[in-house]
């Protein structure tokens, strides 16, 4: 039904109220952020409180959150962690916490909001064939806390591993198992190879890390 505002003789459609906006983007530059869920959350006087409205993130990395019966009141805008990292907005960039962000009235247009990767993605490949290898377990390890492993992912026919919703940032290891197809087991090193002790491993960056080169055992 629409409703009407009725002005002498003449009805006027009454305005829609506009949404809270939002684009999430790469902060690496490379593109919009699609797929990612964005909750609008009521403030209370301990942080977010409830979850008022859920969108996800077109291919454009765009959201519009409504507040419904309550547009004069402040929101947190929540980044939920997925490809890239969560958290809640605040000048420009998904930060990690509550405490870093802002909240903002109900018809805010934020504008571009930078988001970190929260992914490691590359290819396993025979070193001598060059040749991509699948049915490789990848297991991404952080030594936040003692050796934790953040994920996995197992190679597919093209050699392409995908690890999500990582946390480590800067200080996560590859630790690549290729025993079950008869290559070895070992860290990603500095150099793209494979070697046995982490001691001698570089952490991988976040993102797109390019190809890893796996010797038969």
């Amino acid at each position: 039904m629409v409703c009407v505002t009725t002005v002498g003789l003449v009805q006027v459609p009454a305005q829609a109220a506009s949404p809270l906006t939002g684009r999430l983007v790469d902060s690496m530059g490379s593109g919009a952020v699609a797929g990612q869920t964005v909750r609008l959350r009521t403030v209370t006087g301990s942080g977010p409180g409830a979850v008022v409205d859920t969108d996800v993130t077109n291919s454009a990395g765009k959201f519009a959150l409504d507040a419904g019966a309550s547009p004069d009141d402040e929101y947190y805008v929540q980044v939920v962690p997925g490809r890239f990292q969560g958290g809640y907005v605040g000048d420009g960039w998904v930060q990690p916490s509550a405490a870093d962000a802002m909240t903002y009235g109900a018809h805010a247009a934020l504008g571009k909001i930078r988001a970190n990767p929260a992914y490691i993605r590359g290819v396993i490949v025979n070193a001598k064939t060059k040749k991509p290898v699948r049915g490789i377990k990848v297991a991404a390890r952080s030594m936040n806390d003692g050796w934790q492993t953040e994920g996995t992912d197992v190679t597919n026919r093209a050699g392409v591993f995908t690890i999500t919703g990582l946390e480590c940032e800067d200080d996560c290891y590859l630790k690549v198992n290729g025993a079950a197809k008869g290559y070895e087991i070992g860290y990603r090193a500095c150099n793209g190879g494979v070697v046995a002790d982490w001691g001698d491993a570089c952490a991988s960056p976040i993102g797109s890390i390019g190809k890893v080169r796996l010797e038969k055992d």
